[in-house]
């Protein structure tokens, strides 16, 4: 028999907002030796909606990176479309867009082209982008305000759209320090009380973090001394690589070896970010590491409020990456002033005083073939912050046409807004096969889960909190399903009062978790 001729099932775990975890296996039908199997895709029942989204675009504004800006202001329309398209089927997005750079300062001493930290835009949000009079930036605030469900709301300037101007906040330029702080700079505007970035963040709105970088982040304790250039002897010679990555690294088995200050020899394996416990604004760490221990962030973005994260429910957090892959991670002796776009040429002795200097370079990890000024460095640090995220999504700097990243983007961004579509076909929708869950986070971090029935079975009464619900869920066709789900279906929450029958708003910070049942694509 032909394995194209079985017929396939799987159960489609979909959690409300999008959660994306591995998949396991379940029992086959006895009538196929075909396996189901269980997955989640990211979809968000309209209950409760959430249809606010706060949209943090992190710029790198460090020389190089021309092009690749550029092609992110070409394609944000975009990312624009799909709300546009979104709107027309009835779910109106409430945006707001803001830019920070990455150009956050080096450390105690600063280096050229850096100010001491925290220095140069520092986390505040840019409103003009420096890209002349004729430019305008959003009005009274440093961020775009745009709510599809009354665009006379918007604050864009006078007869100019929304598309020139988030060009205009982008438009960041190519002379910040060349010692990124892409992690730190969106930590800042997102945690510090910054006058420009006053009500950019807000309760009970999603948070998406788009970082636009072709380097790793290099965010370290503003009282570090490793950019010093005059530091030559104890941390190398002052580039991207000597002072950026080799001590924000360490590769090899547990616990891992900074990378050399040489030739590697070829690609380094299980390169991860280096530990350095302790430090923060005041204090360096204890090492080995010299920059920030990446756990900062990653409890930033994923730990609940009451335990120091960016959002009461973590789920409301959505982090993408248009970097480099993390591998391959390579190091070569070379002339750390090639021009951007041309290949490094081995040189053969490590001299640092040289004309061209001969040192230890990072080897870009992607580099488009036919236009070779889209590159990029491995992303080991930033990728780890990303990918620890429930929703998250990394696309490749080194892509010539940012077109796929951007939709891809705003369907992330849709999915956690949208109807609760289902994304596969049923078996038999009139019967679907589907377990649901209310899975609410409470104020102090912790969850509490209560299974739904279904609402031919009848609605049961749960407990959240103290406070009761009569609740069942039920597969129904909806308008704004039709681009998403192949049958036109939605999951929705019936939640009512037990004691009135009435319509009852469903717990705060509650999301639904939806396995159903669907035919293998």
């Amino acid at each position: 028999m032909r394995w194209s001729t079985l017929k396939q099932h799987r159960r489609t775990r979909l959690w409300i907002p999008a959660f994306v975890l591995a998949a396991s296996c379940v029992s086959p039908p006895l009538e196929s030796p075909t396996p189901t199997t269980t997955q989640q895709t990211p979809v968000r029942v309209p209950q409760n909606v959430k249809n606010k989204v706060d949209v943090l675009f992190m710029v790198d504004n460090s020389a190089s990176m021309d092009a690749m800006t550029e092609q992110l202001k070409s394609r944000f329309n975009q990312f624009f479309q799909v709300f546009t398209d979104l709107a027309k089927s009835g779910t109106n997005a409430d945006l707001q867009i803001g830019v920070v750079t990455s150009d956050y300062g080096a450390g105690a001493t600063g280096a050229p082209g850096c100010q001491p930290s925290p220095g140069g835009q520092a986390g505040r949000l840019q409103a003009g982008g420096g890209a002349g009079s004729k430019c305008l930036g959003p009005v009274g605030a440093n961020f775009i305000k745009f709510d599809f469900a009354n665009q006379g709301n918007a604050n864009l300037p006078a007869n100019q759209d929304l598309v020139t101007t988030f060009s205009c906040m982008a438009s960041v330029g190519a002379q910040g320090c060349g010692f990124e702080h892409q992690l730190e700079s969106v930590y800042a505007a997102l945690h510090n009380p910054i006058p420009e970035n006053q009500g950019f963040l807000r309760d009970g709105a999603l948070l998406t973090v788009v970082f636009l970088t072709n380097e790793d982040d290099a965010s370290a304790p503003p009282v570090t001394d490793v950019f010093d250039r005059n530091k030559v002897q104890q941390y190398g010679y002052e580039d991207s690589y000597s002072r950026q990555t080799r001590f924000a690294i360490v590769c090899g088995p547990d616990p891992g070896t900074f990378p050399p200050y040489s030739d590697s020899g070829g690609p380094l394996s299980d390169c991860k970010a280096a530990p350095n416990p302790n430090a923060s604004e005041a204090y360096a760490g204890d090492g080995p590491g010299k920059q920030f221990d990446i756990q900062r962030y990653i409890d930033f973005f994923t730990k609940p409020a009451a335990q120091g994260g960016v959002k009461i429910s973590p789920q409301d957090v959505i982090l993408v990456g248009i970097d480099a892959p993390a591998d391959p991670f390579q190091v070569i002796l070379s002339n750390p002033g090639t021009i951007s776009g041309q290949s490094y040429q081995p040189c053969g002795q490590l001299n640092e005083n040289a004309n061209p200097p001969c040192v230890p370079v990072l080897q870009h990890s992607c580099q488009n073939p036919q236009q070779p000024v889209f590159f990029g460095d491995p992303a080991v640090r930033l990728n780890s912050v990303i990918n620890a995220a429930a929703n998250h999504k990394i696309s490749s700097i080194c892509d010539s046409d940012y077109t796929g990243a951007l939709k891809d983007l705003a369907q992330l961004i849709v999915s956690n807004i949208g109807g609760g579509c289902i994304p596969a076909k049923l078996p038999d929708p009139a019967n679907p096969d589907c377990v649901v869950e209310w899975v609410t986070t409470n104020q102090d971090g912790s969850t509490t889960i209560n299974e739904i029935p279904s609402c031919t079975a009848g609605p049961a009464t749960i407990q959240v909190n103290g406070d009761s619900w009569s609740v069942c869920w039920k597969l129904e066709q909806k308008p704004t399903c039709t681009a998403q789900s192949p049958d036109g279906l939605g999951m929705t929450i019936v939640a009512n009062d037990p004691s009135t029958g009435m319509k009852k708003p469903a717990p705060d910070n509650t999301e639904a978790s939806v396995a159903c049942s669907t035919l293998a694509q």
